[in-house]
């Protein structure tokens, strides 16, 4: 297939197919405080009890890969279960090109070249690497504390190690093939850290830096994920506006005949080609 002009495909596109200390948080209301570290107490935190079905926000995109650093502003919409949908606008008027992350597969559409991808989680580099798949990328973006696989966390703890470490707890859950670490701030009893490290394969990091409101309970409005692996370093900032739990239909976008179809992966090579 001959070479296409890809300059134009938006870097942080690239970070989505990757996945690849805290921040100070703003007060909130109607925050629960963590007096002790201690299993009972744990088990009250908005991030082990978080069942959002619905979330939609508009959003702020910064994406930075081995250096080089793209910006985008597009939508948020999430509904559980169903899929995560992430579109990056051109203009502010029109969607140039939407990452969905559906239960068993990723689809890529880029309307300005009228290209399109669809592959399962395994051929995707971060969730193949780690074994993970779509309830990860679910858990990350509602701030859910999570095990493995990305269901929510038994309320016993089993099997976790926790720190108090003054004014902050870190949850430990060891397995098999890797390890999650969860930092919570006693003041405000938020979940503002999640790490993940996957036997030599690479390691993850997930921060929420400022808090909002979703309903009567604190929720991330700003997101930082960052990822090491393979040779590579990336990162991924979110800044949400106008969050809202409202329910919509979710919908995963038509992949028109009329668009080629290429792997993920000459996605990857494509974009990296041009940033050499």
């Amino acid at each position: 297939m001959a070479r296409r002009n890809v300059d134009d495909l938006p870097l942080l596109l690239l970070l989505l197919l990757l996945m690849t200390g805290c921040s100070a948080v703003k007060e909130v209301p109607n925050a629960v405080v963590l007096s002790e570290a201690t299993p009972a107490a744990l088990s009250l935190l908005p991030s082990m009890n978080r069942n959002v079905e619905y979330l939609s926000a508009n959003v702020k995109m910064t994406a930075t890969i081995n250096g080089e650093t793209a910006k985008a502003k597009g939508k948020l919409r999430l509904r559980k279960d169903e899929g995560v949908q992430i579109g990056a606008t051109a203009m502010g008027l029109m969607e140039a090109a939407c990452f969905e992350f559906l239960p068993e597969e990723v689809h890529f559409i880029y309307k300005i070249d009228k290209i399109y991808a669809a592959s399962p989680y395994s051929e995707v580099p971060f969730f193949s690497n780690s074994g993970t798949g779509y309830k990860v990328l679910e858990s990350l973006l509602t701030n859910r504390m999570f095990t493995g696989e990305g269901t929510p966390m038994d309320k016993e703890f089993a099997g976790a190690l926790i720190d108090d470490k003054g004014d902050m707890v870190t949850v430990t859950l060891p397995l098999a093939a890797s390890r999650y670490r969860y930092h919570i701030e006693k003041s405000s009893g938020n979940l503002l850290c999640c790490e993940g490290e996957y036997e030599g394969e690479g390691s993850f990091k997930c921060v929420y830096s400022d808090f909002g409101l979703l309903g009567d309970v604190a929720f991330p409005s700003r997101m930082e994920l960052s990822f090491e692996g393979g040779g590579t370093t990336a990162s991924l900032t979110l800044e949400l506006r106008d969050i809202k739990e409202k329910e919509f239909k979710f919908t995963p976008r038509r992949l028109s005949s009329s668009y080629e179809k290429v792997s993920l992966q000459w996605v990857v090579n494509s974009v990296g080609e041009n940033l050499e």
